[in-house]
């Protein structure tokens, strides 16, 4: 058996120490005064620590915690509960409890803090709000203005189309179409090929140089989606015969009207095709 060299009792010791000497010489865990949260006035993500992520305070109370609290070295591990209590829309009173292994033993240790809700604005929304736009998308019909229903579903897409920190910084209507800039090249790309996939159509692309970033050239892309002069329902002149429109999209539909035979044809095989006016 061990002995504590503060009181010589005979009993388990950490540090020369048995567990009530350690325990009045150490402050296992110290509460910060209170714990800052910025949350973006634009979308509601909170920021923790380097990231911006839709969540509540609740949902990160945990990591807040474990980033703001100070241990003292000699706990291995601590494991932490809460409870919250709002005070009004900025500020919540936040009771912890935590178990703390030292050594042989665990401690339950508790402390009081305050997490501080502030204002702020996430890179993507300050990037959105200020019109940042690297890609952009134009949609547009061979010969002739984009439908109605065309419009609407492809205006559609767009706003399905954002994943993650993407986004749109604006839509504006052309002659015959529009254009839709958004925040990367990749989104541009992606959303350009959903776009001809969805409605049939060509996609073509150029590119031009923005600027620099780290010694390196950064562009900026452009993808022109070319919809099908033709609609669902159009007789077309194609390869010396007439065929009628049956479905447009990822692939053409035809319908030979003597035969009735329906086939598949890619839309841009069909780029010499001309509608039939009867």
């Amino acid at each position: 058996m061990t002995f504590c060299v503060e009181c010589g009792r005979d009993a388990p010791t950490f540090e020369g120490v048995c567990e009530d000497d350690f325990r009045r010489k150490h402050t296992l865990v110290r509460a910060p005064e209170y714990i800052d949260v910025a949350r973006c006035v634009h979308c509601g993500n909170l920021q923790v620590g380097s990231r911006w992520i839709p969540a509540t305070v609740e949902d990160v109370m945990l990591e807040l915690i474990a980033a703001n609290a100070e241990k003292d070295p000699s706990v291995a591990k601590a494991r932490y509960t809460y409870d919250l209590r709002p005070q009004d829309e900025r500020n919540i009173a936040v009771t912890v409890n935590a178990s703390c292994t030292v050594g042989p033993w665990v401690f339950i240790d508790s402390f009081h803090t305050r997490v501080r809700i502030q204002n702020g604005a996430c890179q993507t929304c300050s990037k959105q709000k200020g019109k940042f736009f690297v890609g952009t998308v134009q949609v547009r019909a061979d010969g002739r203005d984009l439908t109605d229903e065309e419009s609407r579903r492809a205006r559609g897409l767009v706003e399905r189309g954002r994943s993650g920190d993407e986004f749109v910084s604006g839509v504006e209507d052309v002659r015959g179409g529009f254009d839709v800039k958004v925040s990367s090249n990749a989104f541009a790309r992606r959303l350009s090929r959903d776009l001809a996939r969805e409605l049939g159509g060509t996609v073509g692309s150029s590119a031009t140089l923005h600027t620099q970033r780290e010694g390196k050239d950064q562009y900026r892309a452009t993808y022109a989606v070319r919809l099908a002069g033709f609609r669902e329902g159009d007789t077309i002149h194609w390869r010396r015969g007439r065929y009628r429109v049956v479905g447009v999209g990822d692939t053409v539909r035809l319908e030979d009207p003597s035969t009735g035979e329906r086939f598949r044809v890619k839309a841009r095989d069909l780029k010499g095709a001309r509608v039939v006016r009867e």
